[in-house]
């Protein structure tokens, strides 16, 4: 796992793999006023539809935590599975009544 440090916030790399086919990587990260969990898939030229990305989130503003920390997170997110990490976190959200804010996000790339 790599962590890059970016303007004092944090940003950690839960996974990171590419192939011929696709790059895809999830990571948590903070802003300012929000902490974000996304998964990524990016297609490369000619495969799936080339240009394509692929981006499921989710947001949690920082003050709607509820005593819940960055590091918490990330060794939750870590301590689970990688097919189920995005299910099993917004499962600990809604438990702690943590309001959050998530979805599938498409875009298409016109340099690839």
């Amino acid at each position: 796992m790599q962590q890059l440090k970016l303007f004092d916030y944090r940003r950690d790399y839960l996974f990171d793999n590419k192939n011929q086919v696709a790059h895809w990587y999830d990571i948590l990260k903070e802003s300012e006023d929000t902490i974000s969990y996304a998964e990524h898939i990016d297609p490369n030229k000619g495969y799936a539809i080339a240009g394509m990305e692929y981006e499921e989130y989710v947001d949690v503003k920082k003050n709607n935590l509820k005593g819940l920390t960055y590091d918490e997170i990330l060794t939750y997110l870590k301590s689970a599975k990688k097919d189920d990490r995005l299910k099993k976190y917004k499962e600990l959200l809604n438990f702690r009544n943590i309001p959050f804010e998530a979805d599938l996000f498409t875009w298409h790339n016109e340099d690839l």
